[in-house]
């Protein structure tokens, strides 16, 4: 029989990797899809048939958003027509919640006027328990099943009639590297400290956290001197991160003052060298909550993200680490409650106690079989396992 047709929408890098994961997860259960639709170089790297470029979808700010509706509208209109001629067997997005949710509630009405349907699966439950509980309503009109990456997710979506399967998260999941081993690899002294800078992998938040971090490290250089620091980069923002890098430290690439830059798939080795962290809030502080790494978290949403926040923001789970955990692992500074020298500030005693590390998540987040697994589970049932 043919292989089941497996649309996939991916609209930014993390998505990407979980959608490689999943492909991995169907592979591993032998079951053969044509995987289709929007992804990006990891699961392009698998077989996957972009018809569009992911960067395409990409935005970051409830602004930006706003500004790009007209444009997103195209774009989902015509992915729309390209399923409803193509009909796959399963439609599956993948995080960037605030499309997928708009872009499934418009395909189920295309599918009812046309006398068709086809599941819809979402990966990634929308961030409910931090931002606007009244959305999880709303979840149940635009799709069919609901992977949720954690557990406390859950009830927020089965009491409005949400089926839900928990994947558990990839990361969990992975072997992580001792800190002289990570150091090895990096190549970085072992008995020097080393701060981690992580602006995030858009351009936005890069633009406005990084050079506040850049300014930081240079006033901690001044109390430790034997200060290096780390700064991994995404491909999609590192020709601007090292402009700014070499704008703002005034010393080319930045390696004479001791910053060493990294590509972003050397995440888990950073993390794992570095004695402190100044992180951007968003999954990478689960990242270096599972890594151990000690350090605060830092943002500065747009201006109506700001407004909305007021109203509707609960602030002590936005920081994902602690929300899993229900405590506060990493401290949250939002818009003004920070500056270069408030940084530098909070990174200071971590830095001079080389080796600390905080509780990690440990098995909170993994699942028996596994995301990949678990994942591809939900898809061929929803497939009925064709092949």
């Amino acid at each position: 029989m043919t292989a089941p047709s497996l649309f996939i929408m991916v609209g930014e890098a993390s998505g990407d990797r979980l959608g490689a994961e999943v492909m991995k997860g169907l592979a591993a259960r032998n079951a053969a899809c044509d995987c289709w639709g929007v992804g990006g170089d990891a699961m392009q790297s698998l077989g996957f048939g972009s018809v569009m470029a992911m960067d395409d979808f990409t935005v970051l700010g409830v602004g930006e958003a706003i500004k790009a509706i007209p444009r997103l509208n195209r774009l989902a209109n015509t992915l729309i027509d390209r399923i409803m001629e193509t009909r796959p067997d399963a439609i599956l997005t993948i995080d960037n919640k605030g499309f997928s949710m708009r872009f499934a509630r418009r395909l189920k009405k295309r599918m009812a006027r046309a006398g068709w349907h086809a599941p819809i699966l979402h990966l990634v439950a929308p961030t409910v328990w931090a931002w606007g509980g009244w959305r999880a309503r709303g979840v149940a009109k635009s799709v069919d099943h609901l992977m949720c990456l954690f557990p406390f997710e859950e009830p927020y979506f089965t009491r409005h009639g949400v089926e839900v399967t928990v994947v558990g998260h990839p990361s969990a999941e992975r072997p992580r590297p001792g800190r002289d081993e990570a150091r090895g690899t990096l190549g970085i002294d072992p008995d020097r400290p080393l701060l981690a800078l992580l602006p995030g992998s858009r351009s936005r938040e890069v633009a406005t956290l990084l050079p506040d971090m850049l300014r930081a490290f240079s006033i901690l250089k001044a109390e430790l001197p034997s200060l290096q620091a780390v700064l991994p980069m995404a491909s999609n923002v590192a020709s601007g991160v090292t402009a700014m890098v070499g704008r703002i430290t005034g010393e080319g690439s930045g390696h004479d003052q001791g910053l060493h830059l990294r590509p972003q798939d050397d995440l888990d080795v950073v993390l794992a060298a570095s004695d402190a962290g100044m992180i951007c809030s968003g999954t990478v502080t689960l990242e270096a909550a599972l890594a151990g790494l000690p350090g605060a978290v830092y943002y500065r949403p747009d201006w109506l993200a700001r407004k909305l926040g007021n109203i509707f923001v609960e602030r002590s789970n936005v920081v994902l680490a602690n929300a899993i955990m229900g405590e506060e692992i990493y401290p949250l500074y939002l818009n003004d409650e920070f500056s270069p020298q408030s940084m530098a500030d909070a990174a200071l005693p971590l830095l001079t106690r080389p080796g600390t590390r905080i509780t990690t998540l440990g098995d909170t987040l993994t699942v028996k079989g596994g995301f990949g697994r678990t994942s591809a589970d939900v898809i061929i049932r929803s497939t009925k396992g064709k092949s």
